[in-house]
């Protein structure tokens, strides 16, 4: 058993795909699968059911990947804590995260355990549209950001971890002028404008609502705005709806609005700059992947 088999199979794992694994860790997918039949071949049990092309963990596997998950976060907080001993840790570190998002269900939580680890560093907090989020880490302004994975993508010069799914949703208001039935579904919304801000990162987000309402067969009536502000009060008041999702605990829970749960996921990664050598920015990561559901 070694490092490598550890990582693939926790990357195959959340993956739930042997290729992604393998282009998240930059190795060929035969390598991959020869990692990973090893690895089962020296623990003695099945890790995956491998059928139909969907690769699922075991009742075994279920249970190794919450060890390793848990082996591989001590290990890396073990080794920072051994170089930093003979540093004393002091100062700030700077986290941003999506506006609209609600993350006070964890952080909280999570800060208080960092802060008895590092007594002397603070943690200060910033909610911002996602294409300031990525400018203030580009400009060193912040230090750590939240965000959705694939607003990183070709985003140079940063390390990034993948910490969570969650689920997406179709929002809208209540003064909406929809089917009167108990259960929407994606179709009931084809005839809404879909909101969408405008950013470095509109093409990505049309391409992902076109698709997504394409499998529903219809194409979506899509308009760009300025912020997210912008595109909550047109929803709110009933102008079209948005796809978000269920991290914005204090929008979609507000009397005006309603939504329609998706059977699909964003996938949200913490990011720091790789000329960011502090160890205490990876184990607020590790923290995180700790603490988040």
């Amino acid at each position: 058993m070694n490092d490598t088999q550890v990582k693939c199979f926790l990357e195959i794992a959340y993956e739930e795909s042997f290729t992604k694994a393998a282009n998240n860790l930059y190795i060929t997918q035969p390598a991959i699968s020869r990692y990973m039949s090893a690895f089962e071949k020296e623990l003695g049990i099945p890790l995956f059911n491998r059928t139909n092309k969907h690769i699922k963990l075991t009742a075994a596997g279920e249970v190794c990947y919450d060890f390793f998950r848990r082996f591989q976060l001590e290990f890396e907080n073990t080794m920072e804590k051994a170089h930093s001993l003979n540093c004393k840790k002091q100062g700030t570190i700077r986290l941003g995260y999506i506006v609209g998002w609600s993350i006070s269900s964890f952080l909280p939580n999570i800060l208080e355990k960092f802060s008895k680890e590092f007594p002397d560093i603070s943690v200060s907090v910033e909610s911002l549209e996602i294409n300031e989020l990525i400018k203030a880490l580009n400009t060193n302004n912040l230090d750590v950001i939240l965000t959705l994975d694939n607003s990183l993508d070709g985003i140079k010069d940063i390390n990034k971890q993948k910490v969570v799914k969650i689920q997406k949703l179709i929002l809208y208001s209540k003064f909406q002028k929809l089917p009167k039935k108990q259960n929407l579904t994606p179709y009931d919304f084809k005839d809404e404008t879909f909101y969408v801000i405008d950013n470095q990162e509109a093409h990505n987000a049309e391409l992902e609502i076109r698709n997504y309402c394409k499998s529903y067969g219809f194409v979506p009536h899509l308009k760009l705005l300025p912020n997210m502000e912008s595109i909550f009060a047109s929803v709110e008041n009933g102008l079209g709806v948005t796809f978000f999702d269920t991290w914005g605990k204090n929008i979609i829970n507000a009397p005006y609005f309603k939504y329609v749960l998706l059977d699909s996921n964003h996938e949200v990664s913490m990011a720091w700059n790789k000329n960011n050598k502090s160890e205490v920015v990876r184990m607020l990561v590790n923290e995180f992947i700790r603490n988040i559901k």
